[in-house]
Order: C-alpha cells, then structure tokens, then sequence
C-alpha cells in the first residue's frame, strides 16, 4: 500500500530529518561508547592519583551549546571517559593536564552539566564535594579549534592544588595576551599605557639566568611592542600597588628582567636598541598572585612623579573603592559567611569561609570572571585565598573605616 503525500507533509519531514542530522552532529551524545574506556571508582581508591592518558579536542564547538558559563572549547560527540562512582564522596577532583590549553565538561549522573576551563595555571579541574554514586562522563575539549593535544586524567581525592601542573615557561612563539602596538621615536602620546593582570605559574629563576631575574609569569606574553626604528633611549616599566616583576625577551632574542626600580616597580632600559618585536611578560612576585599593573614605555627614565590608575571595574559589578594595599570588611549582607577559594574561581576548592564582620588585608587583584569581581586577600591568620566583592546588586566587601 502507498500513502501518497502531499508537499507541505513532504517539507515537513524533511525539515525534521535536516534538524535530526544537525543535531546529531553537534550535539555532545553522554548515551556514546567512552573513547577512553570506563573506570570505576570508590572512595580511598588506590593507588591515588587515578590517571588515564587521552588526546583532547574535537569538531563540536561546545560554547554553542549553552551548557554553562565555563563550557568552552572544542570536544568529540562521544565521551572520553565514563567515570562510575561506586560511593559517596565527600570531595573528589577531576583533573585535566595537557600540553595545551584544555577544558573539561562534565554530566553528572542527575543529567546535569558542569564545566571548567582554568582552575589550575591553564589546566580545568571540576571539584565536586558530597558527589553522590553515579556515572561521571568527562569530555577532555582543547579551547582551539582543530587542535589534539596530548592530555592526561587526573582523579584524587586531594584539592586541585596539589596535583600536577603544566607550567612550561615563557614562550615568546606563544601569541600576546593582551595584544601588540606599534612605536616609532618621538611616539606620542608618551607614556604608551595599557592595564594588564600581571602573573603566572611560571618561576622566572628556573628559566632566565640573572639576579633581578625573580618572580612568576605566564607562559605566552602579556603585551608585544613593534620597535619600527632604533631608539636612543628606551624605557619598558610597570606601575601596581602589587609588588610586580618585568621579563622582556628583545628583537635580538635576549632577555632582560627587573625586579625593582620605583620602590617595587620594575623599570628596563634598553638604548640603542634593534628595530623589532619585543616580547613583555608582567609577572608577580609572589607565586599564586595575581594583581592589575599598568605597563608602559617612554623615552626617558621613569620617575615618581608618574602618575597612574588603576582600572577596578567588571562588567555587571557595583563600581568599588577596594584596592591592593587596603584592608577590606565583610559586609553583613553576605549572610551566613564569605568563602574564600583557591583560585579565582568558584569550581575550586573553598580553603576558608569568613563571617561577616571580618576583615581581610587584599594582596592581589582584581580579576573578572564569572560575574564577579575577585581579590587575593590574607588572612589575619595567616593563608591566602580569593574572594568575589559582590554582584551586580550586593557589595560584600567595603574597605575599612
């Protein structure tokens, strides 16, 4: 028997099974074979880490499916990996090392979605506390399209922290984080100035040879500048509240490092220097820091007279009188108390939770992420961590009387 249809109906299926093919096609698919296998993991496994070596990456733009704020990069449709709990966990963390910038996404056994891109220097990490028995499929994304990165798995019952990191040093083949300019003698206006969160999980000691050589970067510059002419004189400098470090690696390929020039600003020289792109690195000089700096260059020596601000705002935040250098209060309108975690970021671990009332000394910032304002403040205790001022309605730091 044949059922004769009509062209709307045909259009009609049609669309479904266009639809159908797309989706299956974009869509991450947590019902796929793993492609790295199935574990099964109870509570005080051993030995411990868990690791498993996998490839990252895939053809599925995963920001494009709304799974989350921190669902980026890109990822195969199937899982890598099905992680089975076989137990309660109080806290268990997943973990991603790779050559590469990575990301990891996750579907918990209710259905939901979470996911991370830096938690720990440039690998994700997803800690979870009091996760209930259940399958864990993981899907190991590198941020770049079309590229497959050698990864590793990490799984512990320990804090992010103390397991690996990928820090590799600083890379001048590595693209500009805040990008590049331009600059020819007599450049105006002078002093060029551009406002750079200064920091890394790279020791400069353990890289560059020379006694102002102290600090920590990152891996891929935070700012090139294009010399299109020799210079008699030349001056690369930063200016933060933080106590900040300065690494450049000049045309010629050498390198050059400042600790303190202004107090604790660093400052280089360079004069009768060759045309040519110079690589800056902004580092802090305590490791785990991060802190906003203006870097900036000039024809002639800094001097104390040089006047800079230092730009607080985030999208969506309440503006803020906070900075490095004050002592801040918690607010009564954080409630029950303030958590202060590991890194910037609330996937990492929370290593202390102050009441209201409290006050914090604030050491490195600010960072915007997540919709939120950070600071690395100290404890009057001693210890540090990162704390979120607020929302976009609720301050719950103010700088103290």
């Amino acid at each position: 028997m044949f059922i004769k249809l009509d062209r709307m109906t045909i259009a009609l299926l049609l669309s479904f099974i266009v639809a159908a093919l797309c989706s299956a096609q974009t869509d991450l698919n947590p019902a796929g074979d793993p492609r790295y296998g199935s574990h099964v993991l109870a509570p005080g496994f051993a030995p411990s880490p868990f690791t498993r070596d996998a490839l990252s990456g895939g053809d599925i733009e995963v920001k494009s499916l709304r799974l989350g704020d921190n669902c980026l990069g890109y990822a195969a449709r199937d899982p890598d990996f099905l992680i089975e709990l076989a137990g309660e966990f109080n806290r268990i963390t997943f973990l991603i090392a790779s050559s590469e910038d990575s990301t990891l996404i996750m579907n918990l056994p209710n259905r939901s979605w979470a996911c991370n891109d830096d938690a720990n220097g440039l690998n994700p990490a997803l800690v979870l506390h009091n996760a209930p028995p259940g399958p864990y499929r993981l899907w190991i994304g590198s941020y770049a399209a079309e590229t497959y990165d050698e990864s590793v798995l990490y799984i512990s019952e320990a804090a992010p922290e103390s397991l690996p990191t990928t820090a590799t040093g600083p890379d001048p083949a590595r693209d500009p984080l805040y990008g590049e300019t331009t600059l020819a003698p007599g450049f105006a206006p002078s002093p060029f100035t551009i406002q750079i969160t200064g920091g890394g999980r790279n020791p400069v000691a353990d890289h560059i040879a020379g006694e102002q050589c102290r600090g920590y970067v990152a891996e891929a510059p935070d700012f090139s500048v294009y010399l299109s002419d020799v210079f008699d004189e030349i001056w690369f400098a930063v200016d933060s509240p933080a106590d900040m470090t300065l690494l450049v690696n000049a045309a010629d390929g050498s390198w050059h490092c400042s600790d303190d020039h202004l107090g604790t600003n660093p400052g280089i020289a360079f004069r009768f220097t060759l045309a040519g792109l110079h690589d800056v690195w902004v580092g802090s000089a305590d490791e785990g820091n991060y802190a906003a700096a203006v870097f900036y260059v000039m024809e002639s020596e800094p001097r104390e007279s040089l006047d800079f601000t230092i730009d607080t705002d985030c999208d969506g935040m309440l503006p803020t009188a906070l900075e490095i250098g004050l002592r801040a209060v918690i607010t009564p309108d954080v409630g029950a108390g303030l958590k202060l975690y590991a890194t910037p970021e609330t996937a990492s671990t929370v290593v202390f939770e102050a009441a209201a009332g409290s006050t914090l000394n604030l050491v490195g910032g600010p960072v915007c992420d997540e919709e939120r304002r950070w600071w690395r403040a100290e404890l009057t205790g001693g210890g540090f961590g990162w704390v979120p001022d607020g929302d976009a309605t609720t301050r719950w730091l103010a700088p103290q009387n």
